[in-house]
């Protein structure tokens, strides 16, 4: 297991490859520091408290402080994941800058995507930040804090919600990209149309109107369309039998969810299950 960072550091740089079948025998605990991690190969299932998450090959995984997070095996294939540990010293002027809320917001989505484009620029920051930690001396922590403040601000502006770039949704209408981070972040809940303009502060019916002019699909839809394309992730990649990933997915029953999943993709899941397992 990674270990805490080093008394008088603020930075950890971490880049490991495991082999099929390795499994976090306990969960590591992030007390006064935060994470971040990239798959570079290979997929891995993710637990923590308050959620569970499948993160493939140029997908990254944003941790707060105080969680608790373990991850397993879903393939007998080996990963490779590079791993970033980071105090408050590291992130506090950025913070001040754009606000805590921002890093909260791409932890709450559990598992951040992003196109192949952005992935090249997120793998260029992270060979120099290896670079850098390799070669580490005095000046080392002043450029590592530049090069995750970039990181971050990329990650935040060109990240994938509901199959836009992030920066451009904002630029089209705040409450839109709001109401999806939230719609992603709380699947299991099946939140509503009400329940989610609540949460971005307009009303219901105006909700539904930006999501149909900006996105060409009512709320209901689009809700459905995520539940069951993280229903897929599950059933591709991890052990979990129908009655979990229809929980995990936010159906209110196994049936419904087999009956919802057959009529989205003309396979059942267990059908879907055998044709993308290897």
């Amino acid at each position: 297991m990674p270990l805490p960072l080093k008394p008088g550091y603020h930075f950890n740089f971490d880049r490991t490859s495991r082999p099929p079948h390795y499994e976090m025998t306990v969960a590591e605990a992030y007390t006064d520091f935060y994470g971040i991690t990239y798959m570079l190969s290979g997929e891995r299932l993710i637990y923590s408290p308050n959620s569970t998450a499948i993160v493939q090959a140029g997908e990254m995984v944003f941790i707060p402080k105080n969680m608790y997070r373990r991850t397993t095996y879903i393939s007998n294939a080996p990963y490779e994941r590079i791993l970033l540990k980071f105090t408050d010293d590291m992130v506090s002027e950025l913070f001040q800058t754009i606000g805590e809320e921002k890093y909260n917001e791409l932890c709450e989505e559990h598992v951040v995507r992003f196109t192949k484009q952005t992935q090249n620029k997120i793998l260029s920051i992270l060979k120099e930040m290896e670079r850098e930690w390799n070669s580490y001396d005095k000046y080392s922590e002043l450029i590592l804090k530049g090069l995750l403040n970039q990181l971050i601000i990329l990650c935040l502006n060109e990240r994938i919600v509901g199959g836009v770039n992030m920066l451009e949704l904002e630029k089209k209408n705040d409450c839109l990209a709001n109401a999806i981070k939230y719609v992603k972040a709380h699947l299991r809940e099946n939140p509503s149309l009400n329940e989610t303009a609540r949460q971005v502060n307009v009303s219901a019916s105006y909700l539904s109107k930006i999501f149909i002019s900006h996105l060409a699909t009512p709320f209901s839809t689009f809700l459905l369309n995520e539940k069951i394309a993280y229903a897929q992730r599950l059933l591709r990649g991890s052990n979990m039998n129908m009655t979990e990933i229809a929980i995990e997915a936010g159906f209110s029953s196994s049936s419904y969810f087999s009956d919802c999943f057959k009529r989205s993709t003309g396979l059942s899941p267990m059908q879907f299950r055998k044709e993308e397992t290897p």
